[in-house]
């Protein structure tokens, strides 16, 4: 524990109001004992100080006084020979007030003692109450013989006699005693008096001391609650924007825009909603990290905010690399041109750290009077056309925007119920599995297939490019592969028990199955249920989906190599990171995307780059599947640079799977025009 800590805890605990309570009880005990004991100091002190000077001034300096008054008289009157009653008369008077005197004396000879017994200390060297005793003693014995002597024949002898003198001498003596002894204890009074003042002065520093020490304790938990509330108010506050606000490019986050929205969405009342998608951000942050992806966020958000508050409108980051705008106007026009302005705005160029980079978006808009002008419009319809123009902006090439019109809600009634369908499409049979030969280039045999997916929706077969891609946004997908998967394996695995052959299957996977490795056992429970061997069964992963995880993508590639199942990276070469997709993934086989071979037999470029294709797949011990094979000359020239196995029209469209087995095992292969399926 450091010192810190050690004055933390008490300092704390001062905090607490039981601990401020105990600590303001001490300190009120502490101060009014202090001042007790400093009045009740004084007082000892006023009050023996002023019973000493009582003691001097009235008592023996007034005895002597006295003393010297009977002399002189007794002197006076006897030696120039007055009348013997005149001078019994003053002697008389003066006996008489030194009779008084020493009872007086006598009356507060216990004050002495009392100071005696309170302050013996004072008493050092003699005791003043005995001094004061032994004076009284001694006067009262002149007084007395100085009443008989007033009484004798001869007074002025009697009071010329030794006797006289003596007893005067011994009472003048005494009440000097009595004096000195008043005397030394006001000294040692005032020497004790300095000790308690210096006392009292030290305790003053000290009660000073621990007035500054608690003010100060006061001050600091008093200044510690100031910045405590401070900082609590400034983590509030912080915590109310981060609750409303991206913390990367501080724009409002989706919870206050909707708030923003939903507050704006009234009967009669016109606005309009625009969603922004950054174009190729996955690749920004690939190619260029995710630092320099964080400053195109913010640079793009603040260009968008600028814009939106220009319109008096309100700009959000929904999340990843979309972001949205809400202005209050449904005006068509004025709408196009300010999409048009964040288009030609946000494709500026950004610099940053050396590197330059030129972004694009694609734009949604939708208005509320699109969605019902008799009702109130709700924000998840508006979000939900606004998203859909969005869908047609990238679908469209990107870099542009798309105002949802009469056109595009049609596209989107359809799109709606496509993705309504599909789950009962699945239940009822409306899926087939179609199958496309894998070809030896150099036998010309057959030794597996491809299996793919036609959906028969009202007795019309639907391709593939018509449902899959919305399958995929929607996340149908990936009970469309189960269901494939799934079918392929059980029609193959039946054909080769039956005839007695060994084709292999071939089955796509979205990158959907991979977000989480458990969720791919249907592949295992598939083979234990058709008894399919898995070395048949080859997973191709299609290398145009974005993986975001490649940890979990490469966990879950290996429980399926476990498996015995073979992997294969499709569409190899017209993705997003096709090397990223090797180290990653732990394939067996590459499948060359079509665009790779189109010119193959023309173009020496091509050539080119698929002999570097074929060299990195030698040196990884990878299998190549061509897959786009139309021509003749094609096929001749890839089987010339290597390549074993080999797809494409040149050797079969995709059929129903009975149609391409029975051609595969019975029906010599037939050449087909190249037209699409």
């Amino acid at each position: 524990m450091t010192a810190h800590d050690g004055l933390k805890l008490p300092v704390d605990s001062l905090a607490t109001r039981a601990g401020f309570l105990l600590a303001m009880l001490i300190l009120c005990g502490a101060t009014i004992l202090s001042g007790l004991w400093f009045r009740n100091s004084t007082a000892v002190i006023l009050s023996t100080q002023k019973e000493l000077s009582q003691h001097q001034t009235s008592r023996s300096h007034a005895a002597l006084s006295e003393l010297v008054n009977l002399s002189s008289v007794v002197h006076l009157k006897l030696k120039y020979g007055s009348r013997v009653d005149e001078a019994r008369t003053d002697i008389a008077n003066a006996v008489e007030e030194l009779r008084d005197r020493a009872q007086y004396m006598e009356t507060y000879l216990n004050s002495l003692k009392v100071i005696d017994d309170v302050h013996p200390e004072l008493a050092a060297g003699g005791s003043a109450q005995a001094q004061a005793a032994n004076a009284i003693m001694a006067v009262t014995e002149l007084v007395d013989w100085s009443a008989v002597a007033l009484v004798s024949k001869e007074p002025a002898t009697v009071f010329q006699s030794p006797e006289f003198l003596f007893l005067l001498d011994r009472a003048h003596r005494r009440v000097f005693g009595y004096l000195d002894a008043t005397a030394r204890m006001e000294e040692r009074l005032l020497a004790w008096q300095t000790r308690k003042v210096a006392i009292l002065t030290n305790a003053t520093y000290a009660f000073l001391a621990v007035i500054t020490v608690g003010g100060g304790i006061t001050l600091k938990l008093f200044r510690g609650e100031i910045f405590g509330r401070k900082e609590r108010d400034k983590v509030a506050r912080r915590a109310d924007h981060l609750a409303f606000h991206n913390p990367v490019t501080g724009l409002a986050n989706r919870v206050k825009f909707r708030d923003h929205v939903v507050d704006h969405l009234k009967p009669g009342v016109q606005g309009g909603m625009i969603l922004i998608d950054l174009d190729g951000f996955k690749e920004i942050n690939d190619r260029h990290g995710h630092l320099f992806g964080d400053e195109v966020l913010k640079i793009t958000g603040r260009r968008l905010r600028i814009q939106a508050e220009d319109n008096h409108g309100l700009a959000a980051r929904l999340g990843g690399d979309e972001f949205a705008i809400f202005l209050s106007s449904d005006d068509g026009a004025l709408l196009k041109r300010f999409c048009a302005s964040l288009v030609a705005d946000c494709a500026r160029s950004i610099n940053y750290s050396d590197e330059r980079i030129v972004p694009g978006i694609s734009v949604g808009l939708a208005t509320t009077s699109q969605i019902s002008t008799t009702k109130n419009p709700q924000y998840d319809d508006l979000l939900r056309i606004t998203d859909f123009a969005l869908y047609a902006s990238k679908s469209n090439g990107r870099g542009r925007y798309t105002l949802y019109d009469a056109d595009l809600e049609r596209v989107f009634k359809e799109r709606r119920q496509l993705i309504k369908e599909i789950p009962g499409a699945i239940l009822q049979g409306e899926m087939e599995v179609y199958l496309q030969p894998k070809v030896n280039l150099k036998t010309d045999e057959t030794v597996g297939f491809e299996g793919l997916v036609r959906w028969r929706r009202n007795g019309t077969i639907l391709p593939p490019n018509e449902f899959v891609q919305v399958a995929e946004e929607t996340g149908r997908i990936v009970d469309i592969d189960r269901y494939v998967l799934d079918r392929a394996i059980e029609i193959v695995s039946n054909w080769n028990r039956t005839h007695n052959t060994e084709f292999s299957v071939s089955v796509n996977l979205s990158g959907l199955h991979f977000d989480k490795a458990e969720e791919l056992s249907f592949v295992q429970d598939s083979l234990s249920c058709h008894q399919f061997p898995a070395r048949l069964l080859t997973l191709e992963v299609t290398e145009t989906v974005q993986l975001e995880n490649w940890e979990i993508v490469g966990r879950a590639v290996s429980g399926l190599r476990e498996l015995g199942c073979r992997i294969s990276i499709d569409d190899f070469g017209a993705g997003y990171s096709s090397l990223a997709y090797l180290r990653a993934i732990n394939a067996d086989e590459l499948k060359i995307d079509k665009s790779l071979v189109a010119e193959i037999e023309t173009s020496g470029q091509s050539q080119f780059i698929l002999d570097a294709v074929l060299d990195l797949a030698r040196s990884l011990d990878l299998d190549v599947v061509v897959e786009g094979i139309e021509r003749q000359e094609q096929r001749d020239r890839l089987r010339d640079l290597g390549c074993v196995l080999g797809q494409g029209y040149l050797f079969d469209r995709p059929r129903p799977a009975a149609d391409a087995l029975v051609n595969a095992t019975f029906v010599s292969r037939p050449r087909v025009d190249v037209i699409d399926a």
